[in-house]
């Protein structure tokens, strides 16, 4: 099966996308991983590059097997980013991606995480990819980091996040809850080498 459930899976490379590897286990301790080949990075910092300094956003869609990077969006302004939705992607969506330029905190917003679980309560599948990706792309230094999490939010969570005007740091008691809950992991980069 490819994908992200079940076994580790090496994905293709897409033409514009994310080469991924996820593991899953549905008993025990959920684990999973993703993979960042160069080449994705360079289109990452070829998009934040385009952007010129403010934020760009981009859904993040399974498409046999392979998550690649469609629809990207850059805002008007510097902190605002609008996603992408047509009908259609509630069956392919599995996420979202955006950067954060210099001038915003390098974080997760409580709007981030209201918007991951918003694509998650629209996304069909997740029997299949039970966990929403969202990422993060913030510059530091001269390099760019790349902050992925992977959500399953219970019912009722979204409140915990709207209307607020906080940032990761502002929010830890209910993100490490969600941690121990599993409803929220955090995906480390899993750099494979030829």
């Amino acid at each position: 099966m490819k994908g992200w459930y079940g076994n580790k899976q090496k994905h293709s490379l897409a033409s514009r996308g994310i080469k991924s590897k996820y593991q899953y286990k549905s008993s025990g301790k959920p684990k999973l991983a993703i993979g960042l080949p160069s080449y994705t990075k360079e289109r990452i910092g070829h998009l934040s590059e385009l952007a010129q300094g403010k934020e760009w956003i981009a859904e993040l869609k399974m498409m046999n097997g392979d998550i690649i990077i469609d629809d990207i969006q850059i805002s008007d302004t510097v902190d605002q980013s609008f996603l992408h939705w047509t009908t259609g992607d509630e069956e392919t969506d599995v996420g979202y991606i955006h950067y954060h330029p210099a001038e915003l905190i390098p974080e997760f917003s409580a709007q981030d995480f209201v918007l991951a679980i918003n694509v998650h309560e629209m996304r069909e599948h997740k029997d299949i990819h039970p966990y929403t990706l969202m990422g993060l792309v913030y510059p530091l230094g001269d390099k760019l980091e790349i902050v992925i999490y992977a959500i399953n939010p219970k019912k009722g969570r979204k409140k915990d996040f709207e209307g607020k005007m906080l940032v990761e740091s502002d929010m830890k008691e209910t993100l490490d809850k969600m941690k121990a809950s599993k409803e929220l992991l955090e995906l480390r980069e899993v750099n494979e080498r030829k």
